[in-house]
């Protein structure tokens, strides 16, 4: 079985999660892309006995924005994280793991709430690095 840890932008809030994952499901809903200021959040799900708090676990702020949609942040850096809204799964911001998980999308999910720009344009350039 393989661990992963993840943590925070700041490093105030660490976790870890035991065993493989199978994929990362990209939502591109209008809730998550407002939330994440991108084309949407890349969540990892992983059954809640496989993660575990290793730091900072109180220094989490949750925001409910509607009955069926909430967030939680770290208090300091503002980093999305796992979201423990039920009783089997936690939902992590793939983004936040530290550790390669070795796969890739799985699943597009609320294809039709896509961003109109979110397509690479004819002649899009890609750099391994910072452009200059």
């Amino acid at each position: 079985m393989s661990r992963r840890k993840g943590s925070c932008l700041c490093g105030a809030l660490s976790y870890d999660i035991d065993g493989d994952v199978d994929g990362v499901w990209m939502c591109h809903c209008s809730n998550c892309r407002k939330a994440s200021g991108g084309n949407g959040n890349a969540i990892v799900i992983v059954k809640r006995e496989n993660f575990h708090w290793l730091t900072g676990e109180d220094h989490r702020v949750t925001y409910e924005l509607r009955p069926t949609y909430t967030i939680t942040r770290c208090k300091t850096c503002g980093t999305p994280l796992p979201a423990e809204e039920d009783e089997t799964n936690v939902y992590l911001t793939a983004g936040t793991l530290d550790d390669p998980i070795g796969v890739g999308v799985k699943a597009r999910i609320f294809c039709g709430s896509r961003a109109d720009w979110d397509f690479d344009m004819e002649g899009s350039r890609h750099f391994d690095e910072r452009s200059s």
